[in-house]
């Protein structure tokens, strides 16, 4: 039987974008969905994805005023292909801020913040639907 391309270990590509189609295609600001409601995002596969409104609460409860205009939901974390022991991150400015306050963990980097799967799991506990892995090359 004939691999799907998506399921053909030698397209990396079409691997990740399957991979990856859980992403949502446009990411609001926490103050947009504060304010506008609409506790929902499209994804690249076309399916409607829906949050507890707890998670934004939590957020807007710990974060600044200027992290609540430019924090974009719901946060990324990514592969980081850089590290040898298999680790994720979340890149961004205001991303890594707020998940090292979220995680009480300090920021090596002004731009990046470095987790490992139990760092995920505990953001995922606090602010449920609003956390997407991303997988990159």
């Amino acid at each position: 039987m004939p691999l799907g391309i998506e399921d053909d270990p030698r397209n990396i590509e079409a691997m990740l974008r399957g991979m990856n189609s859980n992403l949502p295609v446009k990411r609001r600001t926490l103050m947009d969905y504060a304010e506008n409601g609409g506790d929902t995002f499209d994804t690249r596969s076309g399916e409607k994805v829906s949050f507890d409104r707890s998670g934004i609460d939590y957020l807007f409860s710990v974060c600044t005023d200027q992290e609540r205009l430019l924090l974009r939901l719901p946060i990324l974390v990514a592969t980081d292909t850089s590290s040898e022991t298999g680790g994720w991150k979340v890149d961004g400015t205001i991303e890594s801020a707020v998940v090292s306050r979220i995680l009480n963990r300090r920021v090596r980097s002004e731009d990046r913040i470095f987790l490992y799967y139990p760092d995920i799991v505990a953001l995922k506990k606090l602010i449920p639907g609003l956390v997407f892995t991303v997988f990159s090359p």
